[in-house]
């Protein structure tokens, strides 16, 4: 056997040996394709079922001067719905859900959040906001 033949034979063999390496690398790359696709498609509604907000704003007020706000909303939490109180980067949660809401401001960084219920006394929540 002559060096051209050997030499063609390691070219033929070569060029085989890189042609079964692409179909496994075009096969391994459909197939974590597919694996990834299906993952999406059951995390993302998962993550929207979940990590949705549900909330519904019941009640914005605003200080005198416009400096801090008071937001009151209620999430739908399972199994029972929450209030939440949000202001000045914080959150005070509350499980009942109140009949009316009031706010008073003091001033600008004193409030006082007065949730009353029906047959029950009243919840006063006072809020200091930084200055």
């Amino acid at each position: 056997m002559n060096i051209n033949n050997k030499n063609r034979i390691d070219e033929v063999n070569n060029y085989k040996f890189n042609r079964q390496k692409a179909k496994i690398q075009t096969g391994m790359g459909c197939f974590f394709s597919v694996i990834i696709f299906g993952l999406l498609l059951i995390i993302v509604p998962i993550w929207l079922l979940f990590f949705h907000s549900d909330e519904k704003v019941l009640k914005v007020s605003h200080s005198p001067n416009h400096v801090n706000k008071i937001e009151v909303v209620k999430k739908n939490d399972f199994p029972d719905p929450t209030i939440r109180i949000k202001y000045d980067d914080k959150n005070i949660m509350k499980t009942t859900i109140p009949d009316t809401i009031l706010v008073e401001w003091d001033n600008d960084f004193e409030a006082k959040v007065i949730l009353i219920i029906q047959g029950q006394e009243r919840s006063i929540v006072e809020l200091k906001f930084k200055r």
